[in-house]
Formats: structure tokens, sequence, C-alpha cells
């Protein structure tokens, strides 16, 4: 058997903890559950939130010129894996990016947005493309920046394979994917969705999730939270029967 030394155990248990405790420990902030992850993005949201939805039409208008740009393969995208990565795009979600660079503008614009009368409406009044831009989309860019710097706590320290090796004989004969999900389904299900797939991506892409694989973590595991739950059961006014 292998023996590990302090400073190796130090390196692997201290790492590993704070991700566990960032992404997967769920705690009560002012009568609501929710994880650590979240409560930063929403202070880093607070702080920047006048800024966030002109970050968030940049970030979509970037992706739509990038994305038809990459049509026709320049240098300046296919020299760069990390932008090729990024930004590539099939004709069908170049249109799709293009469409959606529209749609934003249309809606930070607000054309249309206090006419009911108006054909655009339906695209940018409050309920619709102005809940997308301003209270979804800012809260995503802010998750994913945080889940970007953090989410190697998780990955990057032995925590998904010292996982995977206790309950490999748990997750593939009930569930048919592999051990080190665990972790993964643990945090999309008492953490937030949201970062369960960014995790189930980064696991597909690495090589260690085939494709049904990460498509059973995503569509199952990642598809409902506890957290979102709770929000849900607080609308419809079943919070009572939570526990149930």
């Amino acid at each position: 058997m292998k023996h590990y030394d302090a400073k190796q155990i130090a390196g692997f248990a201290i790492p590993s903890a704070i991700g566990i405790m960032l992404f997967m420990v769920p705690i009560q902030v002012n009568g609501s559950w929710t994880i650590a992850v979240k409560v930063i993005a929403d202070v880093v949201g607070t702080a920047f939130a006048d800024f966030l939805p002109l970050l968030c039409v940049v970030i979509v208008t970037v992706s739509a010129v990038l994305g038809v740009a990459s049509l026709s393969k320049p240098s300046f995208i296919t020299s760069y894996p990390i932008i090729n990565e990024t930004f590539a795009a099939t004709p069908i979600w170049a249109t799709i990016r293009v469409v959606g660079a529209v749609f934003i503008w249309l809606t930070f614009m607000r054309i249309g947005a206090d006419d009911e009368g108006s054909v655009l409406y339906m695209i940018t009044c409050a309920d619709a493309g102005g809940f997308v831009l301003n209270s979804l989309l800012t809260v995503l860019v802010i998750i994913f920046l945080l889940a970007g710097l953090l989410l190697p706590l998780l990955l990057d320290f032995g925590l998904l394979e010292f996982i995977g090796a206790l309950l490999t004989r748990v997750m593939r004969p009930l569930f048919k994917i592999p051990g080190r999900a665990a972790v993964d389904c643990i945090t999309s299900w008492i953490g937030d969705g949201t970062l369960g797939v960014m995790l189930t991506a980064n696991q597909y892409e690495n090589g260690y999730y085939s494709a049904r694989e990460a498509s059973v973590v995503s569509t199952t595991f990642s598809a409902v939270s506890i957290t979102f739950s709770i929000v849900v059961l607080a609308q419809v006014g079943l919070m009572d029967y939570f526990g149930l």
C-alpha cells in the first residue's frame, strides 16, 4: 500500500474540503437555503448590477460575430485552441447566435417593451426578454465566472478520484455511470443544477464520461436541484410539504 506524507494529504484534503463547502454544503441565508458560491455570486451581482446587463450584451454580440467569422475558418480563430473551442460554430449555431444577439440588443434598447400592441413586445417586455437579460443572464454570467475559478477545487485535487473509488460499486449498478459522478450528482442535486452541468461538461470533454453517461447525469441529476425545488415550492405556497 502506498503511503502519503502530511504535505500530500493536506494538498488533497484542504482544497477538496474548501470545494465541498463552496459547492456542496447547503447553508441558510435570510431564511432560504442556498450554497456558498451562490451567495458570493449574489454579492458580486449586487455590486456590479448596473454593469452586468451591458456585459451580457457584449458577450452575446462577440459570440455571434466570432461565430459567423468562424465559418470561414480564419487563422485568428483556428490558430488558438481556446478561441476556436469557444467560438467555432456550425451554420445553424451561428444563425442562432445572430438571432440571439438581435434579440438581446432589442431588449437592451427596450424597443417595443412598453407598447403592448407592438410586434416586439413579446420579445422585449419585462416578463420575456427583460427577465432573461436582467434577471437570468446576469446571474449566470457571475456563476459561470466563479465556477470557472473555483471548480478546480473539486476537479483537480483528487476528490473525484477518491469518491469514485469508494462509490463505483454504487453508481455503476444503480445508474450505469462512473463512481466519480457521485460528486457531480451531489453538486447538482444539493447545490445548483447549472454548476452540475458545467462540471459534467468538463468531465465529458476530458474523457471521463462517455456521451451517454454525460447525458444521464445532465438530464436526470442536474435537471432540478433541491434549492430550485425550494424556490418553486415557496412560489406556490407548498413549503410545508417540502419534507414529504
